[in-house]
């Protein structure tokens, strides 16, 4: 029974010792599978790594529409928050709660105003807007 007690607790560890390893970002040169899986739930962009939920996908985005992204959307762990990033930050900036599961597109309004849209675990379509130089909270999209 003792013994049942021990490996279910290493099995527990080994578990919180992968999720912490993927929701920070590695320091050192890969060297074991956990360290390189770790590795690929990072994006570069604009000279930082940052840690990403493995397998989502960051959007960019080119509001200028010249051939070159101008802000990168992405979820981070753990807890599924949309940050974005842009040339002219110093870092990334929170724009969500932890609604997000996927994002999916950006596009500029008639109005002029920039948006970007995710989908949320329920595959509901959501979006935030660029609104008086902040991020509006995420409102469920209705065509």
């Amino acid at each position: 029974m003792q013994m049942q007690f021990r490996k279910l607790a290493m099995v527990a560890a080994g578990i919180m010792g992968t999720a912490v390893m993927s929701a920070a970002p590695s320091q050192a040169t890969p060297r074991s599978p956990s360290s390189q899986q770790a590795l690929a739930c990072q994006i570069e962009a604009f000279g930082h790594m940052l840690p990403v939920v493995c397998g989502s996908k960051p959007l960019n985005a080119d509001w200028n529409k010249d051939g070159s992204r101008d802000e990168v959307f992405f979820i981070s762990p753990p807890n599924s928050y949309v940050y974005r990033i842009s040339r002219a930050s110093n870092g990334p900036v929170r724009v969500s709660n932890g609604v997000a599961h996927a994002m999916d597109t950006y596009e500029i309004r008639p109005s002029g105003l920039h948006r970007v849209y995710a989908v949320t675990a329920g595959s509901t379509r959501i979006y935030s807007q660029l609104e008086g130089g902040s991020w509006t909270r995420w409102e469920k999209y209705v065509p």
